[in-house]
């Protein structure tokens, strides 16, 4: 008896587990792989934001908010696992992360293309990105006339 009840749970945990598979790949395939690795909010000390085509300035910021969503921006580089990234590119945003223990992590993309611990990979969500990085750290210089 005893035995039984065990083998329904290892078949119960199997379904799951073969379904939470099954589901997570399908996600993946439609909306892109997240970018691992990326440093907690809570362990980055300063954020530089560099944007050579628009400012030779590059920018760092310090406070909670925008350390923050410098963080959670990165949610937008979705990469397409089975897609080459375009050739020949070179990225329009670099976003460096400082952290508390003074190493550094950077992550640059163009509209096309993510550049993550030195490898390129192909954007699922095209301009995300770059719009977004815009309005958080450039707008006052990409709404220059």
């Amino acid at each position: 008896m005893k035995h039984k009840a065990v083998k329904e749970l290892l078949r119960f945990v199997l379904a799951v587990f073969l379904s939470v598979s099954a589901v997570l790949a399908v996600s993946i395939f439609m909306n892109g792989m997240y970018l691992l690795g990326i440093p907690d909010p809570e362990d980055v000390q300063s954020v530089v934001a560099e944007y050579p085509g628009v400012t030779d300035e590059k920018k760092e910021f310090t406070d909670r908010e925008h350390v923050e969503q410098a963080v959670k921006l990165t949610g937008f580089l979705r990469y397409a696992l089975f897609e080459e990234p375009v050739s020949g590119g070179s990225p329009m945003i670099t976003i460096t992360y400082v952290l508390d223990d003074g190493r550094t992590v950077s992550v640059s993309a163009d509209r096309e293309t993510v550049w993550w611990k030195g490898r390129p990979r192909a954007i699922k969500d095209r301009e995300m990105f770059i719009n977004l990085a815009e309005g958080i750290f450039f707008l006052e210089e990409v709404s220059r006339p």
